[in-house]
């Protein structure tokens, strides 16, 4: 019987509910765009071409006056794009925060790290090995893993092995506990900053925001049928237009919405930067001329 790597065994859903969305992430950009707005485009192109023949073969026609109806529509387009200006503000705000968090826990990591050279080299090279390892699980297991809206619950056993042997690390003098005291309270800081970023890995827009999203985008769209146009193309390419710049938005507000889902997301290269540039054992460093 074949078995997992204990790192995939190990592996839970921080929000249930992405596992329903996965498939719009797994997509290119591009595509997601196209299928986003392409769909808000000809869905909207189709309800015209019903309610268009309809509306000017009835009387409706006659009573309808296209200025009341701007008026209306002008009020009902600034709610629903106020609307989704905030939702495009706070999904940025959440993919800047998580970007934040990223790149502050990589730092924290790189300070933890010199900070432990300042031990008897019999301590500090299997300290510093340690938290070479959890940085590059970091990278190879607990990031993949967070790419599908998943946490790596083996990442806190990682940490937790190097926290035992941080904490049962024993200091003669008072230079060492000074030094030591400080890479406690840098390990403490890096264990704060992996929960928020667990944490950030559900973050998203909830459910009834999204409802309002759409139900906005289809009485905004459906407002413009009420226009008396003659020209049945000048009223599509109208509408089009409409539909064109609703279906960008909500498409900006997904490819956004989840920090570490689909091509625009945080990705570990800071991480991989500590690695490369601040985790490199003495002897692989060049000489300095």
């Amino acid at each position: 019987m074949e078995t997992k790597p204990f790192w995939e065994a190990a592996l839970y859903s921080v929000d249930p509910s992405l596992r329903y969305m996965i498939w719009l992430y797994e997509m290119p950009t591009w595509l997601l765009a196209l299928l986003i707005v392409g769909l808000t485009v000809v869905i909207s192109l189709l309800g015209l071409s019903i309610t268009h023949r309809r509306l000017h073969s009835s009387r409706m026609a006659a009573l309808i006056d296209n200025g009341t109806v701007g008026w209306f529509f002008s009020g009902v387009t600034v709610l629903y794009g106020l609307t989704l200006g905030l939702l495009t503000v706070a999904t940025w705000q959440n993919y800047s925060d998580a970007s934040g968090i990223a790149s502050e826990e990589a730092a924290q990591l790189a300070v933890l790290y010199r900070d432990l050279s300042g031990y008897p080299d019999s301590v500090s090279q299997p300290l510093q090995r340690e938290l070479r390892e959890y940085t590059e699980f970091i990278v190879q297991q607990s990031w993949p893993a967070q790419r599908r809206g998943m946490a790596n619950d083996a990442e806190r056993a990682v940490l937790t092995d190097f926290q035992l042997k941080l904490l049962r690390t024993n200091v003669n003098t008072s230079a060492q506990q000074v030094l030591h005291g400080e890479a406690i309270e840098t390990f403490n800081r890096l264990v704060e900053l992996r929960r928020q970023r667990i944490e950030s890995i559900g973050n998203g827009v909830p459910g009834v925001l999204w409802a309002v999203v759409l139900v906005g985008a289809l009485v905004t769209i459906a407002f413009s049928y009420c226009f008396v146009v003659e020209n049945l193309r000048f009223h599509a390419l109208l509408t089009g237009m409409l539909a064109l710049m609703v279906g960008l938005m909500i498409f900006l507000i997904v490819a956004l919405d989840h920090p570490y889902l689909g091509d625009v997301s945080v990705t570990p290269d800071v991480y991989q930067v500590v690695l490369d540039k601040v985790m490199v054992p003495l002897k692989a460093l060049p000489k300095v001329p």
